[in-house]
């Protein structure tokens, strides 16, 4: 059975809109399936056709919605979905019949979207520059494997997401949750790979749009500065990673910086640094680059 788990803040609207799309590519594919729309913060009043709510009553963020959506689950597969995206007919099936019993974390299709500078979300790759980890896009054609599964469409086996963790909801309430997935799963020597013919149609963004600039911005640099903390494991990788951080600490004074550093810091004293075991930074990011 392929769950579809959609999270959402309470956006009837685009669940609507969108919804239709799921249910469609999911009928096509020839599996039992279900979908599971989570209610980020209990503001839905009407459940969608076909779908089981999970309400969440406090609004916590994309990660931990996701991560009870998967709790609830039937599904052996999980198919994680934004409340904003449009499938085609065969989506689901090519990500299906892509995804392998082992060895791959999860499959992406082509992601289309405004957002993207190539106008492709899915070919996300890891590029070390200046003792940080930057991430690039690169086209999803011909398939290949990326750094991490894009939020807004992914196939993935549920024992495989929960046995990673699921998403680490130190990153709440979002941003770089799926990076660090990705990562987490690439240690393990799990790959996530692009299927450019399947496709899924992405608005962008439409739930953080919603929140002030500033505290999208205080929430990335938090984020990526956490990301660097808890995954950063090679010696000479670390090293620069600190060192850079701590320069944006000393000479960059803007709020958003200063508050997200400081907040990063916070965290990571609460949560620590993950194991070093598995794949090295250097593999990982070798294993993701644009050659």
């Amino acid at each position: 059975m392929i769950s579809a788990i959609v999270p959402t803040r309470g956006a009837a609207d685009r669940l609507e809109r969108y919804l239709p799309s799921v249910r469609t590519s999911l009928d096509a594919c020839a599996a039992t399936s279900e979908i599971l729309v989570v209610d980020d913060g209990g503001g839905l009043r009407v459940v969608p056709e076909r779908a089981r709510l999970v309400s969440c009553p406090q609004s916590r963020g994309y990660g931990p919605a996701v991560n009870a959506g998967v709790a609830a689950a039937r599904g052996d597969r999980l198919l994680i979905l934004n409340d904003d995206v449009r499938l085609e007919t065969s989506t689901v099936r090519l990500l299906r019949e892509a995804l392998p019993e082992e060895g791959t974390f999860s499959v992406v299709p082509r992601v289309l979207s405004p957002l993207a500078r190539n106008g492709d979300e899915a070919g996300k790759i890891g590029v070390w520059r200046a003792g940080l980890l930057e991430i690039e896009e690169t086209a999803s054609a011909p398939s290949r494997a990326a750094l991490y599964a894009v939020g807004c469409c992914y196939l993935c086996h549920r024992q495989t997401f929960l046995a990673l963790g699921g998403y680490d909801e130190a990153f709440a309430p979002f941003l770089w949750e799926d990076v660090d997935l990705g990562y987490r799963a690439w240690r393990r020597g799990l790959a996530t790979v692009t299927v450019p013919e399947a496709v899924c149609h992405h608005e962008g963004s439409a739930t953080i749009s919603e929140r002030p600039m500033s505290e999208r911005q205080g929430a990335w640099f938090r984020n990526w500065a956490l990301f660097h903390l808890r995954n950063v494991q090679d010696p000479a990788r670390r090293a620069a990673a600190l060192g850079a951080l701590a320069a944006y600490a000393l000479f960059d004074d803007r709020v958003p910086v200063r508050t997200g550093l400081s907040a990063a810091l916070a965290c990571f004293a609460d949560v620590g640094r993950r194991p070093s075991e598995g794949l090295s930074d250097d593999a990982i990011l070798a294993r993701v680059s644009a050659t």
